[in-house]
């Protein structure tokens, strides 16, 4: 008897349980095909109050990501293809580096030669160099003393006859030629052992400078034959193909990204709807392609500033010269829609 009880009481609850689904369903149904006949009325232009409508385009996480190439150089392999999914620091397209790897090793050996040529500024003349000048002037400087003492001696000759006139004209043209070259010695030696002059070792310094500069041009440049991810996200376009030359200057980017980890639709609500619409209000969205409702989503970003309508949705009564207020609509669990999809956005002004 009790067994049986227990079963009958079990039987009660599993069909209130079934019935309260049953009309849970039901109810979702219902909802659905209220929403489906609002839309339904809004796309063939009947009046369906509630229902803010707009036209728009499927669009990712970010705005699309142009890439183009930062120096003029030719392709050399491309790294990945359209539809592709990469992460941030992904190698996309690398440009032809031998040209740029000549342009750097120069630079670095014109920065070594400027650093040497600061230290021999810095450090003056060797010991060595400095003792072989000052030799040099004392050689010279003995031999003047001997030139002068036969001078003097000739001029004694010559006071008594005994030389003629032109040899002690020769002897005093040999004392002053020396005497010129001791003074040349002497401040060839007074260079070599004085500190570095201010506006020499300025120079030196510049110059490390600008060959230091130079380097990291180069290596800048070297650096840029490598195009990598900005960001996470899907490669959309591929404008270039190996032995193609490319640069900043090119019409089409030549690698065009964006996140799709997350899609939203951007939407151009018209001017007089302009103020109906608020954040976290919910949308329906549909596309020609298909029949019923595509995705669902809510208003997550507004644009403060209102523009010429670029985006219309070629339907009954629709205005072409109106202004229209960009909004962002975030979509629920959707996957795999183009980017770039034209479709109709029906935002709910009574939710």
């Amino acid at each position: 008897m009790k067994t049986t009880t227990t079963t009958i009481i079990v039987l009660i609850i599993a069909g209130c349980t079934f019935a309260m689904i049953d009309q849970q369903k039901l109810a979702e149904q219902d909802s659905h095909a209220k929403l489906s006949s609002t839309i339904a009325k809004a796309r063939s232009g009947v009046d369906a109050g509630g229902m803010i409508r707009a036209s728009g385009r499927i669009e990712g996480r970010t705005e699309r990501v142009e890439i183009r190439a930062r120096i003029d150089e030719q392709i050399e392999s491309v790294r990945v293809h359209e539809g592709q999914w990469v992460n941030k620091g992904d190698l996309l397209i690398e440009l032809d580096s031998e040209q740029l790897l000549q342009h750097r090793q120069l630079a670095a050996a014109q920065l070594r030669s400027a650093k040497a040529r600061l230290e021999r500024v810095q450090n003056g003349f060797r010991d060595s160099e400095i003792e072989a000048t000052r030799s040099q002037h004392q050689a010279l400087a003995a031999e003047l003393e001997g030139a002068k003492k036969n001078l003097d001696r000739v001029r004694r000759l010559a006071a008594e006859n005994a030389e003629s006139k032109k040899t002690v004209d020769d002897h005093l043209t040999r004392v002053m030629a020396l005497e010129g070259q001791v003074a040349a010695a002497k401040s060839n030696l007074d260079t070599y052992q004085a500190p570095p002059r201010t506006d020499e070792l300025n120079a030196a310094i510049a110059d490390v400078a600008a060959a230091d500069s130079q380097l990291a041009i180069a290596e800048t440049n070297l650096r840029r034959t490598k195009i990598v991810a900005p960001i996470d996200g899907k490669v959309l376009a591929i404008e270039g193909e190996a032995g193609e030359l490319t640069g900043p200057e090119s019409v089409m980017p030549l690698v065009t990204l964006v996140d799709t980890s997350q899609l939203r639709v951007m939407a151009e609500v018209d001017e007089y709807d302009a103020l109906r619409i608020e954040i976290g209000q919910k949308a329906s969205i549909t596309a020609d392609s298909i029949e019923g409702v595509l995705a669902e989503g809510q208003i997550v970003e507004m644009d403060p500033l209102m523009n010429p309508k670029e985006s219309f949705g070629q339907w009954a009564g629709e205005r072409k010269d109106a202004y229209s207020r960009p909004v962002w609509i975030r979509l629920d669990d959707v996957q795999d829609l183009p980017v770039g999809l034209p479709v109709d956005v029906y935002i709910h002004d009574d939710l």
